[in-house]
């Protein structure tokens, strides 16, 4: 019996078994009803028991492991919270060499906590977010005079070098409808340094610091389409860029202090793990002490990618294109301006409700900063 059990490799089920035993306890089977037979009968019928009670006993074992490894299992994937805005979907692939379990949830917050700070999503109704920061920029800057020493004439190059920091904190409130209130109230400090050419040959240099209360900048923000197939999320914009800073503060231009109307267009488009933005913004300034800085159209073209769980990363192509500056309702020719810069930037989420980001702006213009250095914490309530 056995032999025959190991030449066929499926197992006996409860039914064959029965159907064997009705077979073998039928005298037709033998063609004889001796006493010899009915005792082999009765042997096979005992043998054929004991099979039975032990092909149910390996069956309830069988369904036993199976229940095991479908609890195991269960207790590896996350339960998703009632009421998600989104499918969430975890990972459970294997985490053998050359593999990494990825929790797309974590990934998607660190992703979405990005796009808000860069202002491309809003924050939902009752939340807060409350952000300090520090911007680090330099400028250099030459301009060519005209020297003159005894009875020669020539031309010689000068030079400005600003660096300039700013300090703040913004606050953003959710609000009903799908909008955002959004505050700024920013602190600067400039150290500049003037180069100036003396005679043909000469050279005096002069630096000086000044620091003013920043323009304080107050914003609403609403979303005006949500994605849905090609179509991207759009988020409508209006900024007021207060005058509370000062236009200079001793000889040293600060370069601020002037209310200026800003209006702008956000549009998002998700392609998990990538998010792409793009923003159209105009602004306009007015004039004050009969000097009119030119109004700015902006344009900003970027993409974010969730490189890790806790982790996002930004690639942006910012340019600016600035009118001629008025002076007494006189345009100043040639003192229109147009900055590119390209910004990368990194976040990383730091705790529940804590995200860290660093931001790099290379100058890619002669009226962009040469380069400048963003560090953020917004912190979510």
């Amino acid at each position: 019996m056995e032999g025959k059990m190991r030449k066929y490799p499926r197992p006996l089920t409860v039914t064959s078994v029965i159907v064997l035993v009705m077979a073998l306890g039928s005298p037709m089977a033998f063609g004889a009803t001796s006493p010899d037979i009915d005792a082999e009968i009765e042997s096979l019928r005992r043998a054929t028991d004991e099979l039975l009670h032990r092909v149910k006993e390996l069956e309830k074992k069988r369904a036993r492991q199976s229940l095991s490894n479908s609890e195991v299992q269960a207790a590896k994937t996350p339960a998703v919270p009632i009421g998600s805005s989104k499918s969430a979907t975890v990972a459970t692939k294997s985490t053998g060499p050359g593999t990494i379990a990825i929790d797309e949830l974590a990934a998607e917050r660190a992703l979405e906590r990005t796009l808000t700070a860069e202002g491309a999503l809003l924050i939902g109704p009752k939340q807060f977010d409350v952000e300090p920061y520090f911007n680090y920029v330099r400028r250099e800057s030459d301009q060519w005079v005209l020297a003159a020493e005894s009875d020669l004439i020539g031309i010689r190059q000068g030079r400005t070098r600003r660096n300039e920091f700013d300090l703040g904190v913004r606050l953003r409130a959710g609000l009903p409808f799908s909008s955002q209130f959004e505050l700024d109230l920013p602190y600067r400090w400039v150290d500049q340094s003037v180069v100036r050419p003396v005679g043909l040959t000469g050279i005096n240099e002069a630096s000086n610091q000044g620091s003013s209360v920043g323009d304080i900048k107050v914003g609403f923000a609403t979303t005006l389409l949500r994605e849905r197939g090609w179509r991207p999320d759009l988020i409508g914009r209006v900024t007021w860029d207060t005058d509370t800073g000062d236009q200079v503060d001793g000889i040293v231009p600060m370069g601020i202090g002037y209310n200026e109307l800003r209006f702008g267009l956000t549009a998002l488009k998700r392609q998990d793990p990538l998010a792409f933005t793009a923003s159209l913004s105009y602004t306009t300034t007015f004039e004050k002490d009969n000097i009119k800085p030119g109004d700015e159209l902006g344009l900003l073209l970027g993409v974010s990618l969730a490189a890790s769980p806790e982790t996002s990363l930004s690639l942006a192509l910012v340019q600016s294109f600035k009118k001629e500056l008025e002076i007494n309702g006189d345009r100043i020719a040639g003192s229109d301006q147009v900055s590119s810069v390209l910004a990368l930037g990194a976040s990383s989420i730091l705790g529940r409700r804590t995200l860290f980001s660093v931001s790099l702006g290379v100058g890619l213009t002669e009226d962009a900063p040469d380069y400048s250095l963003n560090l953020s914490l917004p912190m979510r309530f």
